[in-house]
């Protein structure tokens, strides 16, 4: 699955297929994934419209609390190689300038 998953786009269709799979609204899984957070409020309901959308990826909070929500640890590894090919991109892109 990971290989399938190579930007912040692809992270969101995975959250928003894996949300729809259980039948959940934004507000169910923005409910859901707070009440596991450790922290009070890991993120506001306008942030899953953002990862649904692929203009931003979770803070590693609540890529945890996802995790959990949805029973796929695998979601951890996913956000960090994502956040390790954006670097490499840009690096790259910084190189040719």
């Amino acid at each position: 699955m990971s290989a399938e998953v190579k930007n912040y786009a692809d992270f969101g269709r995975l959250i928003r297929t894996e949300r729809m799979k259980r039948g959940w609204t934004q507000i169910q899984l923005y409910m859901r994934v707070n009440e596991l957070s450790k922290k009070e409020q890991a993120f506001c309901l306008d942030s899953i419209k953002c990862w649904e959308v692929g203009k931003s990826i979770p803070k590693i909070e609540a890529v945890l609390a996802l995790s959990k929500v949805f029973k796929m640890p695998e979601l951890i590894g996913i956000r960090v190689n994502i956040i390790e090919l954006e670097r490499k991109r840009n690096n790259d892109i910084c190189a040719e300038i």
